[in-house]
Order: structure tokens, then sequence, then C-alpha cells
């Protein structure tokens, strides 16, 4: 919990570094007061945008649903429920030999319990590597996903308003050359 709240902060003041610097480096060259308005602009955009970037992690970070099962699943499913089935089948064998039910022959019920001993965790290595592809698949859709969804957000909240401060800035100056230059 406290890795999380470290993680927490530090991703705040990353937001917080990144606004800083982009209100520097919009506000460079500028007079002083048209600077300020630019950080300002910055500044406001940025209040409450870590939130807004969280909410929209929640939102916008999984693709609605659960991940779609593929094809081979349900006999990956049948795969490895026959091989606890002959571990079970091979298990009751033994028993029954043990007890004096069956006739004694260990070559056959032994050969059922390695098989599904050994069989299990191929099917479930199997498995896991043919999840790979379509796993990193999703979760680059996810991160691509969260990616436009922060960018949206930090245009919208910070990179808009310091465009415009910077836009009325280029306007006052325009009208100002033209009035300088008429008179």
């Amino acid at each position: 919990m406290r890795a999380q709240a470290d993680e927490e902060a530090t991703a705040r003041q990353r937001v917080e570094q990144a606004v800083r610097t982009l209100a520097d480096r919009a506000s460079g060259g500028l007079p002083a007061p048209w600077a300020q308005a630019v950080r300002e602009a910055a500044v406001r955009g940025s209040q409450g945008l870590p939130e807004a970037l969280d909410e929209l992690t929640a939102r916008a970070g999984l693709p609605p649903g659960k991940p779609p099962r593929p094809g081979w699943w349900p006999a990956a499913v049948l795969a490895q429920a026959s091989m606890t089935l002959l571990q079970i089948v091979g298990g009751l064998w033994l028993v029954g030999q043990i007890v004096g039910f069956m006739a004694p022959n260990l070559g056959v019920p032994v050969l059922l319990m390695v098989a599904g001993i050994i069989g299990g965790p191929l099917v479930e290595w199997s498995c896991r590597m043919a999840a790979k592809g379509p796993a990193r698949r999703y979760g680059v859709d996810a991160e691509r996903r969260l990616r436009e969804a922060a960018a949206g957000c930090g245009r919208a909240r910070v990179l808009d308003p310091v465009a415009a401060e910077l836009l009325r800035y280029r306007e006052v100056r325009e009208q100002y050359g033209r009035v300088v230059g008429v008179g």
C-alpha cells in the first residue's frame, strides 16, 4: 500500500514538472506580464489534472468486457481435465490393487498417473505459449487507448489554454504593430 502511495506521489510530481516545463518553454522570450499569463494558464489547466488522468485510467484503461477467449480454450480445458482424470483413475487403480480389490499390476496405473502428472504441466505450458501473442496485443491496445486519452486530457486542460494565451499575445502584438506602424 505504501509503495502505491509513493508511485502516485511520484506520478503527480511528474505531471506537475511536465506542466512547469511546458509553461517555461512556452513563455520563453515573452515580456514578463505575458510570460506570467502563460504560466498561470498552464497552472490553472493543471489543477485537477492528476485526478482527471486517474479517472481516465479507470474509464479508458481496459476494453469493455473481458478479453475474448481463444477458440482453442475448450480443447485446452478438456485436455487439462483429461490429465486430471488420468491421475485420478491411476490413483484409484493403485488403491484398488493395494486394498486387494484388483489384481496386482503396477504398470498400467503408474503409467496413467505419470501421463497425467507430466501431461498437465505440458498442457499448461502450451496454453501459456499460445496466449502470449493475444495477451501482448491486448496490452498494447490498452496502453494505446490510455496514452490517447491522457494526451487528449492534457491537450484540453493545459495545451489549449496555453496556446490560447500565446495566440492572444500574437494578436495584441500584431494590433500594436499596426497601430505603431500607422502612427
